[in-house]
């Protein structure tokens, strides 16, 4: 038997007029982004957006059926095949140059697409959970939150992996509706194999988590081992492609290279300890200041009983958040950017615990509807344009301790 069932809202951005205006708005929110980018001087700061741009442009100039293998072109004084992940986060940033984005600006606008497109299922997906105005406060909520303001402007693979996570969250929310949102599970696991291979297995977690609170059904459960046989069979078509341009395997140089970095056979429990409290540290201060309404929430349910973490959605929120930072904690290697998709759920945990405790928070995004997608498209230019001209380390000097 399910737990959950989509709601069906009629709201603004169902009809066909407000879809054509907002992705009229976006589209020129985009190109306004990328001339920006391409007039200004910019220079990365830090070494993975540099790399990846790099390498983007590099394998622009190559032919396609080479992609699957690109090199490290002396960057860092690498040589040889970059192998250190899958190359899905270069393949954007390589068309975007090959039609004309200016040399390491186009890894900037390939950053962007995939912002635009996470806020969109980000949208969709707080939706399904109330109605337009939760998915309006559930994307300003993550926009107005440190961690998003720091990776406004990187090449990275946050941008998209968390497209990925937040788009197959979606799809599986909306997959007993059609075949389409089933495929777009699916896509989505693929996708994000190929932009960061391992770390896929977040998906997986939320997906699992997701059938066993919100919708324990027969066909949610199949849907996700489809899309996992379906992920693999994927993967091993890739592997064929890869031995057939460099006569070598990508995926026993990546797990030789990831595990030797990631798994250590001493277990240390206290270390793993501190790990998890030091990345609740981040959770503290890049998802604020959300996060803080979900303490608030949890407080005055224990104090007044009422019930509110009986609601299915936010367990999951919870417990999804809760299992990312364990995840992550359980190797040594640390960096803000590992849980970068826990500093979104607890932001949109703590946004709906507030819309649920203080229903009239919701007012201003019902009453400004219409202006909100205008709104959203010129901050996220003016914050991009402020963050070139200040520079890539604004947010970043507040630390709770080091490393």
């Amino acid at each position: 038997m399910g737990y959950f069932y989509p709601r069906v809202n009629i709201v603004l951005l169902t009809t066909d007029k407000g879809k054509y205006r907002n992705l009229l708005i976006f589209a020129l929110a985009l190109v306004s982004f990328c001339i920006i980018v391409s007039v200004f001087p910019f220079e990365y700061h830090d070494s993975d957006s540099s790399c990846y741009s790099r390498i983007s442009q590099e394998l622009a100039s190559r032919p396609l059926k080479t992609w699957c293998a690109p090199q490290w072109w002396g960057h860092g004084g690498n040589e040889g095949l970059f192998r250190d992940h899958p190359p899905g986060i270069f393949w954007l940033s390589a068309v975007l140059v090959r039609i004309g984005i200016k040399d390491s600006r186009a890894s900037l606008c390939a950053n962007f697409i995939y912002i635009l497109l996470c806020l969109y299922f980000l949208f969709e997906l707080a939706k399904v959970f109330g109605d337009a105005a939760l998915g309006w406060a559930a994307v300003f909520g993550f926009v107005l939150t440190p961690i998003f303001l720091q990776y406004l402007i990187r090449a990275n693979h946050e941008q998209p992996l968390n497209l990925a996570f937040v788009a197959g969250l979606y799809g599986l929310s909306r997959s007993r509706q059609s075949f389409g949102y089933r495929m777009l599970f699916i896509a989505a696991l693929v996708f994000a194999v190929f932009i960061k291979g391992f770390s896929a297995v977040i998906l997986s977690i939320l997906a699992f988590l997701f059938w066993l609170i919100l919708s324990r059904n027969r066909k949610t459960f199949s849907l996700i081992l489809i899309a996992h046989l379906i992920m693999v069979g994927v993967v091993v078509l890739f592997e064929l492609w890869y031995r057939t341009i460099t006569q070598s395997s990508f995926l026993s140089a990546y797990v030789a290279f990831q595990g030797g970095r990631t798994v250590d056979p001493a277990f240390h429990f206290f270390r793993k300890i501190y790990n998890f409290f030091w990345y609740g540290g981040r959770v503290l201060w890049f998802s604020a200041p959300w996060v803080y309404f979900l303490f608030y929430g949890i407080y005055r349910s224990l104090k007044k009983r009422t019930g509110l973490f009986k609601d299915r959605f936010i367990q999951f929120l919870l417990v999804g958040s809760l299992s990312i930072l364990v995840f992550f904690s359980l190797s040594d290697r640390k960096a803000d950017r590992y849980i970068f998709h826990a500093y979104l759920l607890f932001s949109l945990s703590g946004v709906y615990v507030l819309s649920q405790i203080k229903p009239k928070f919701l007012m201003f995004y019902r009453r400004h509807e219409k202006r909100l997608p205008l709104i959203l498209a010129l901050g996220l230019v003016l914050f991009s344009f402020i963050k070139i001209m200040i520079g890539n380390h604004f947010y970043t000097f507040i630390r709770f301790w080091p490393k």
